[in-house]
């Protein structure tokens, strides 16, 4: 059999065209039906040494090397052609009707003479990276297939390779391939054609150039009250929406397949604004002053939560008028702290006109200093002053304590870093105590005179006396008084004679006729003013 050309340029064989042939098989079988035949002057002769069946053998394998070739035919004229080998699996890329997003893609694929179901589509990066691979999936119209891709880079290309089941690779072409989309930013315009606040007339619409029409989603939130918060999805130019409530702020944010790609802001009322020089925070308080705007001061409430226990609302009053403003404060909060302060619409809790996060300070421990500059005993001047570093100028309380006489303890204040005190009795130790909001931060120590010594290796003691020097230090001996108390207040205070010890500033105390095992109390004072006491000395007596 030879192969031939015809006038139309179809293939034929033996001056037979195919599509003829083919004709033929529809008309003479059924649909499966193959005939056995034998092959005569189409191939080469056997020789005539083999024998007919050799020759029969050889000429059925020439014929099934036709089928092979040829494909399906029918007989005609004595010949029967039986299955001819199947058609290349054909994969072609629609690039037109492909549809590219930002971060996705949606890639379309016609297929003949194979099953999608074997066939899937490597997604690989610029480099050559494989990146997804996902299978093929059909679509309503006959002979069109569709691969999704999501999860991809902006503005990055793309290439796409064919596999068959078997893991090869089916060449798609030189135009298989494809870029995202760049991240767009819509210019956003507000237009008010339609509100008007004094009718309650709160219709906005927002407009964006979107002639692609690509599907926005557009969220109007509210800022007072996110539950309010309205949003839309379109592939138009402009989005409608009207406001639940004039008296909040918004904010309009434009998202293109989840990226946010335009973003306007309006608001039209005067809200609660925080006056000049404040908040004024300290470790543990804040005092807040606020102008109302236009909100009515009757509809406001309050709350403060710490970020230790954010789920326990801290009790804080409203709001309160003074004059055209608003003033609120809390004075017990916890140094170091995180709080948000938050002031709401009484009637709807959720509804916020103001939020106010802020973080109480640290409990300063300050230095203290003293300036002896005006100091003079002599001259009955007993001024010192106290610095302090306290460059903030804060509010400071400062407690002197006078430790030989609690009568004579005082109290001062100052904003500053200096503190002038007048001591109120030279023959005293002190204490200096600073305290801010409450919470210690200063302490200091001193005295500017030698004190008395009780010396307890002088000690007699029977069941009925005692004896005891004492070391008088700075306090001039005529001033001076001793008492002997009996403890538990098992009788009145017997006074002693001092006696000086020629010589020193030693003083000698005895006394007879004491209680046997009974503790008393040696104490002297000032003699002038017996709250200031200059020695406590506690003993007992022995059993006799």
């Amino acid at each position: 059999m030879s192969k031939t050309t015809g006038n139309d340029g179809r293939a034929e064989f033996n001056g037979l065209l195919v599509d003829e042939v083919l004709r033929g098989k529809e008309a003479s079988h059924e649909m499966g039906e193959y005939n056995e035949f034998a092959v005569s002057g189409l191939f080469p002769a056997a020789s005539e040494e083999e024998s007919s069946s050799s020759e029969e053998k050889e000429s059925t394998s020439k014929a099934m090397g036709l089928v092979t070739a040829v494909g399906m035919g029918a007989g005609i004229g004595g010949i029967v052609v039986g299955t001819i080998a199947a058609l290349a699996l054909s994969l072609t890329y629609l690039p037109a009707e492909t549809i590219v997003g930002i971060g996705q893609a949606q890639c379309y694929f016609e297929l003949a003479n194979g099953s999608y179901e074997d066939i899937a589509i490597r997604l690989e990066e610029e480099n050559g990276a494989p990146f997804q691979q996902i299978e093929l999936e059909r679509t309503p119209e006959e002979n069109l297939y569709v691969a999704s891709f999501s999860g991809l880079s902006p503005d990055s290309a793309y290439s796409l390779v064919g596999v068959d089941g078997k893991g090869r690779e089916i060449d798609l072409g030189a135009e298989a391939s494809f870029r995202t989309l760049p991240i767009p930013s819509y210019e956003v315009e507000v237009d008010l054609s339609s509100y008007d606040k004094e009718a309650g007339a709160y219709d906005l619409s927002f407009l964006i150039d979107n002639p692609e029409g690509y599907l926005i989603e557009a969220r109007l939130i509210c800022l007072s009250d996110p539950s309010l918060s309205q949003s839309a999805e379109a592939r138009d130019e402009a989005f409608a929406f009207r406001l639940p409530t004039v008296l909040s702020s918004y904010r309009l944010e434009l998202y293109q397949e989840g990226y946010l790609v335009g973003e306007a802001a309006f608001s039209d009322y005067e809200g609660l604004e925080i006056l000049d020089g404040f908040p004024e925070i300290g470790f543990s308080s804040i005092f807040l002053g606020l102008s109302p705007g236009e909100i009515d001061p009757s509809r406001l409430a309050s709350s403060l939560v710490s970020s230790a226990r954010p789920e326990e609302e801290l009790p804080i009053d409203p709001p309160a008028p003074d004059g055209p403003f608003l003033y609120l404060s809390s004075y017990d909060l916890t140094p170091s702290t995180d709080y948000l302060l938050r002031v709401y619409d009484a009637s709807r809790p959720s509804f916020t006109y103001l939020s106010y996060p802020f973080r109480t300070g640290d409990v300063p421990r300050y230095e203290i200093a003293v300036d002896e500059s005006s100091f003079d005993p002599l001259a009955g001047n007993y001024e010192l002053t106290f610095l302090i570093d306290n460059p903030a100028g804060a509010f400071v309380v400062a407690e002197l304590r006078c430790l030989n006489d609690p009568t004579l303890d005082g109290y001062h204040s100052f904003f500053g870093d200096s503190l002038p005190i007048t001591l109120p009795l030279l023959y005293s130790a002190y204490r200096l105590d600073l305290f801010q909001e409450g919470y210690e931060v200063g302490s200091l120590y001193f005295s500017y005179y030698s004190p008395m010594k009780a010396l307890s290796d002088t000690l007699e003691i029977t069941a009925s006396s005692f004896g005891l020097e004492v070391e008088r230090g700075d306090v001039p001996l005529e001033s001076l008084a001793a008492f002997l108390l009996p403890g538990q207040g098992n009788g009145d205070p017997i006074e002693l004679e001092i006696g000086p010890l020629d010589g020193s500033s030693r003083l000698y105390l005895a006394m007879e006729g004491l209680s046997s095992g009974t503790s008393y109390t040696l104490r002297i004072v000032d003699r002038s003013r017996e709250t200031t006491v200059y020695l406590e000395y506690s003993f007992a007596t022995l059993t006799s």
